[in-house]
């Protein structure tokens, strides 16, 4: 791994750099979307990971496995970024490099990201709603992202940068059964 480039300073200027990819191509929210699946890829899938951190396996080969996990209708700018990010062999880095590259993206249009998290796809007209009262509430413009997240039952959980709301079914059942679990009946502890 050639640590000179996963310093803060160096991981800055690589997400400057695929931003500027995005611009250039005019697809700068479809890059985001795409680096964020290949992010998340990349990080669920350890086989990948280490194959692609592997520094006895030849750089063409990683780039030829990069390139083939993406889906056939990718868009040339995250090609460009994967190759960019496997060549400059910053793969272990690259949850850091998309929250900088995410940063960067709100710095450019002048937005806040907010990550919408719900059992199902949430269709338009929620996303919406949801963005006109996140709007609303914090006097931003932002940006919403939902993502599927099926353990969470039911409700949301709304991120924004580091607050998180959680309103999801999940998190209300587990406060149920704390609180079951404190109510003692004829000084026996109950639910333990």
């Amino acid at each position: 791994m050639n640590t000179k480039n996963n310093n803060p300073e160096k991981l800055k200027e690589y997400g400057r750099a695929i931003l500027d990819i995005g611009k250039a191509a005019g697809t700068l929210d479809l890059l985001e979307i795409e680096l964020k699946s290949v992010k998340d890829e990349i990080v669920s899938n350890l086989d990948l990971k280490r194959y692609l951190t592997n520094p006895s396996i030849a750089q063409s080969d990683k780039i030829r496995l990069g390139l083939e996990m993406l889906d056939e209708n990718a868009s040339s700018s995250v090609k460009t970024a994967l190759v960019m990010i496997i060549s400059l062999e910053i793969t272990e880095e690259i949850e850091t490099l998309f929250e900088t590259f995410t940063g960067l993206v709100n710095e450019f249009n002048k937005q806040a990201y907010v990550e919408v998290v719900s059992a199902i796809e949430l269709d338009r007209t929620t996303i919406d709603k949801i963005k006109k009262d996140v709007d609303t509430a914090s006097g931003l413009d932002v940006r919403v992202r939902n993502t599927v997240n099926s353990s969470i039952i039911g409700g949301l959980i709304i991120k924004i940068g580091e607050k998180v709301i959680d309103l999801s079914v999940k998190n209300k059942m587990e406060d149920i059964k704390a609180k079951l679990k404190s109510i003692e009946l004829g000084g026996e502890g109950f639910g333990t």
